[in-house]
This record gives structure tokens, sequence and C-alpha cells, in this order.
């Protein structure tokens, strides 16, 4: 089984995490496709505002970037599976950014996470890697 094709089975057997457990800082390493950022300590900050999970991705120390809102979705590609959606349409994120949709799925609750980077081209999302989500503690 190939490394796309594990993450896959991993994702589909996760569970659907409740939006509002997504608070403080997790580390982000991308497992398929795209170069990991790791090295750069990518992590992303949720936090509750106005009554929403929103945050902001960070690399280093505190380099702020690619502001996001969480909502309910679906991952149409497979199987209609609800997911927690990570959407990047904010005006403060310049247009590239806005178009980022990322799937989240729970391993562990509360501190481990796999999701499905995804980009939208002419309106439709299209997948581009598998990534984990770890709560820093």
């Amino acid at each position: 089984m190939n490394g796309g094709r594990k993450f896959e089975e991993i994702f589909k057997k996760a569970e659907v995490p409740d939006l509002l457990e997504f608070s403080g800082e997790y580390s982000v390493d991308m497992l398929t496709i795209l170069p990991s950022l790791r090295k750069f300590a990518h992590r992303k900050y949720f936090f509750s505002e106005k009554g929403k999970v929103v945050g902001y991705n960070m690399l280093f120390s505190n380099k702020v970037w690619g502001h996001f809102f969480l909502e309910e979705g679906t991952c149409e590609e497979l199987g209609s599976m609800k997911v927690a959606l990570i959407n990047y349409d904010v005006p403060k994120n310049p247009p590239i950014f806005r178009r980022m949709r990322d799937e989240i799925r729970c391993v562990k609750k509360g501190s481990l996470y796999i999701g499905r980077f995804n980009y939208l081209i002419k309106g439709k999302p299209h997948f581009f890697g598998y990534f984990s989500l770890s709560k820093i503690q």
C-alpha cells in the first residue's frame, strides 16, 4: 500500500471532529505530495471569536499567514463524508490563499487529526496532499 492510500484509509476511518474541540496551537506536518514545512515550525493556531472558531498559520516563532475559519463540511471526493473544513476565504488573506480548503478528521480526540489540503480551481476542490495536526501541549 503506498503512502497516499494508507493516509486515505486513516482519513476514512477517523471521526468527524467537533469544531469546538479546536483550541490552541497544533503542529502541522505534510505527509504526502507537498514538501513538509515542519523545519520552518509550521503551526496552526485556533481560537473562538464571535461564536466561531477561527485561526491562522504560523511559521518560525511568530510569522503569521493564512487566516481561516472552521465550518462543517463534506469531502465529496471520498463519498460525501463529513469533515471539519478549514476555510481560508477571509478578506485579510491575499487572493491566492482564499482558495485553500483543508478537510479535517479526528484520529485521536483532542490531540491528533489528519487533513486533506485542497485548492479551489474554477470553483472545484483539487486534492494536493495529506497532513497531520498534532496538539501542542
